[in-house]
Formats: C-alpha cells, structure tokens, sequence
C-alpha cells in the first residue's frame, strides 16, 4: 500500500519535506530489513516509524539538512540491517548490538551518547540523569535504533526530550501490536509488554499510566501524532483486554 508525503503530513504531522524525502527513496541494496519491499515506506509502524521519528527529532532542533543528508540515511540502514539480521538471521542480541556499536563508531559523531549506550545495553539504565530505558523491557526492544542519534552533537537536555520522544513513539506502536498479539507471543515466547505489565489489575495501572505518559509527551512535540494517538487510547479497554485473553484460558484477572 502506498503512503504520499501529503498523507504523512495529514494523517501523522510529519514536515512535508521530510516524508518526501523518505517516500522518493529507494530501497537499499541487500539490506534485510527491506527484502522482499518494494517502497521504502509503506503505511505499517515497522517503515512509518522512520520519518515520523526524523519529523520528532527536527521538531525538537535537529538541522533537516543533516537529518535529510545521505550520510545519515545510510547510517539509518545500517542499523536497520542489522536489526533485520536479528530478527530474521537469529543472530542473536549480542552480536546485533556490537555490531550497532561498530556502525556508529563509523558514523557517529557524539562520543558521549556512544559511551551512554553501551553502558545502557549492557544493563545500565539511568545515565547522567537520563532513563535511557522504559520500566517494561519489552518496549525496549528496538531501542539499538537510538544508536543512530550518535550522528548529532547535541546537550543533554535535547539528548533527554530526544530520548523521551522515542519512547513515546515505541510506546505507541508496540502496545497496540503487542494487545494483538498475546497469544502468540505467549506462545512463540516473544517479547510482550502486556504480558511484562502482568495479567493483573497492577499490570493494567501500568499500561494506562505508560499510555498516559506517552500521550503527554507527544502532544508537547507533535500534537497531530498525539491527536491519532489519544483516539487510538481512546478505543482501548486494558482491562477488558486482559480479561479476554484470561476468560480464553479459564482464568481471571484478579
């Protein structure tokens, strides 16, 4: 299916600019991520994430020339290589990260985030004052993602609103697909946040309250995205979710 640049602004906020530029190129050769594609983006969270993030990043004082630059691009694909070697090579999250540590060794320019990120992947979650983390690790777990920011030299209060942007966004997109996919995930044993919250009346507190926080933190940035975001909470019924997926099993929430 196709996406236009007047759809992303229209539907997602994103700089009219910016969804051009990622709408008009072209898949990378051999690059895992997008085999079998035959746009670059395409209206599913896995491809749509890209420009809305780059949308967050210059709303929040990244140079578009820089963001739009083709060294940067490529150092996007890059990493998303290797994030499709994970996931359809098994190459396991070790190697994927080293990997990410190389690449933007590469590319990079901020040293400092560098550090901060191996220090994160390898079990450190507050750093200099920032959570680099969410509290449910299964909405960490395209987070090696955050590896491409070493491209830009910035402070660390743009390093945190950065940061939180992606949580926000990654909070969106894979609560809703991880309320799809319980079952299967219960079963293939895959990362699930509803199931890391816990089937309780607890564990639905902490999704509403991460729903909330990402709400808030988008509408600060970009209140169209926040708008799809709060409709799209606005269908949800936790409880009644985990309920469902308890009664289907013989059990209830308690």
């Amino acid at each position: 299916m196709f996406a236009s640049k007047d759809d992303l602004k229209l539907f997602y906020g994103i700089d009219m600019e910016i969804g051009q530029f990622f709408i008009d190129r072209k898949i990378p050769d051999n690059n895992l991520y997008w085999k079998g594609r035959y746009l670059y983006i395409t209206p599913m969270p896995g491809y749509l994430f890209i420009p809305t993030y780059v949308d967050l990043q210059y709303r929040l004082g990244l140079p578009k020339q820089a963001l739009l630059s083709e060294e940067h691009a490529r150092f996007i694909e890059a990493i998303m290589h290797s994030i499709g070697k994970e996931e359809f090579e098994k190459t396991g999250r070790e190697a994927h990260i080293n990997e990410c540590v190389e690449i933007a060794a590469a590319y990079g320019k901020n040293d400092q985030l560098l550090d901060e990120l191996k220090q994160y992947f390898a079990g450190t979650n507050a750093i200099n004052g920032i959570d680099f983390g969410l509290p449910l690790k299964a909405l960490n777990r395209v987070d090696s993602y955050l590896f491409t920011l070493c491209f830009f030299d910035f402070d660390n209060d743009t390093k945190k609103k950065l940061i939180d942007a992606w949580h926000a966004l990654m909070t969106f997109y894979l609560l809703t697909d991880d309320m799809d996919d319980m079952k299967d995930d219960a079963i293939a044993k895959e990362d699930n946040s509803i199931l890391d919250a816990g089937l309780t009346l607890e564990g639905v507190k902490t999704i509403e309250t991460l729903m909330h926080q990402c709400y808030m933190v988008m509408n600060e940035i970009n209140p169209v995205f926040a708008n799809r975001i709060d409709y799209s909470w606005q269908q949800i019924d936790v409880k009644n979710v985990i309920e469902e997926y308890l009664k289907a099993e013989g059990r209830s929430i308690n």
